[in-house]
């Protein structure tokens, strides 16, 4: 029997050239799978950072002032203001007593 070694090194380079390519293809899945993996991470490290920031804003808002409480500053401003206009109404006419009448 001859054996006829150039088939049989036409055959072994074909699967060599099989497994080469099929090592490449796992490489490149691979790979894309870590890319995957690495932006996943990194979507998640943004979503949590972006979580804790609401959670933040949250938290300072339930200190916040409500529009009742805006309101009720206005109200007691605009008294405050009357209260006022009524005490420089009143030092004014002293002032005017006290110049009219020296003496």
């Amino acid at each position: 029997m001859d054996v006829n070694w150039d088939a049989a090194k036409f055959w072994l380079d074909v699967m060599q050239w099989i497994f080469t390519i099929g090592i490449g293809v796992a490489v490149w899945i691979r790979t894309g799978r870590n890319q995957n993996r690495t932006d996943i991470q990194a979507l998640d490290d943004r979503q949590d950072a972006l979580e804790r920031r609401v959670i933040s804003a949250e938290e300072n808002l339930k200190h916040a002032p409500t529009h009742e409480d805006i309101a009720k500053l206005q109200s007691q401003s605009s008294a405050l203001d009357s209260k006022l206009d009524r005490v420089t109404n009143t030092v004014d006419r002293i002032h005017d007593y006290l110049m009219n009448n020296k003496g």
